[in-house]
């Protein structure tokens, strides 16, 4: 909690910074790289972006070829209530510039699975849409618009370190089985052979 509260304090204190400098740019010819710490604030009309009246929603991704793992924080304004994930509470398959995810809600026990698209756009972008509005307690919202973070990650050293280990468990694929080795021909006794003739 502290961490996100230190989160909000971070995001509110660089909005008026990112709209002086733009969006930063993509990784260099890589339009689909979703890894990074994306932040959406979602604001009543005219609020500007007031975390008093404001909800924010924060992702922090990881990509290896077409898997996706990372975590998400969602808060109402003034952090009144929230919706986050442990470590690799977001895990999903990207085709082309958009990726099917599930995100786990750890409001309840156990988490509750909610599905959503992440698609990035030409503008640096990316778009979350909610699939559905599955029963149960989160806070997911229908739809926001992230901007990437300048900042690899928001959290702190030690839960992004446990981020790359959950999301490295995610990720890998399973060793191929070894083919179990072909069982032993047992010789047929002597004894049996003089028997039967």
């Amino acid at each position: 909690m502290q961490d996100f509260k230190r989160l909000l304090i971070l995001v509110a204190a660089c909005a008026p910074l990112s709209s002086l400098f733009g969006t930063p740019a993509a990784h260099a010819a890589d339009e689909s790289d979703f890894s990074g710490a994306w932040v959406a604030w979602i604001c009543p009309s005219g609020a500007g972006r007031d975390s008093g009246k404001c909800s924010n929603f924060v992702i922090e991704l990881i990509q290896k070829d077409s898997k996706l793992c990372g975590t998400h924080v969602f808060a109402t304004p003034g952090a009144s209530q929230m919706d986050e994930g442990d470590a690799a509470s977001l895990t999903g398959d990207i085709t082309g510039d958009a990726a099917s995810v599930v995100v786990l809600s750890g409001r309840v026990s156990p988490p509750l699975k909610v599905s959503g698209e992440l698609k990035l756009t030409k503008n640096s972008r990316l778009q979350w849409r909610r699939q559905g509005n599955p029963s149960g307690d989160h806070l997911l919202p229908e739809s926001a618009t992230f901007t990437k973070s300048r900042s690899k990650t928001l959290r702190t050293a030690t839960f992004e370190r446990d981020l790359q280990l959950a999301c490295a468990a995610q990720l890998t694929p399973p060793p191929p089985k070894e083919a179990s080795p072909e069982p032993a021909l047992r010789p047929i006794p002597t004894e049996r052979i003089e028997q039967t003739k």
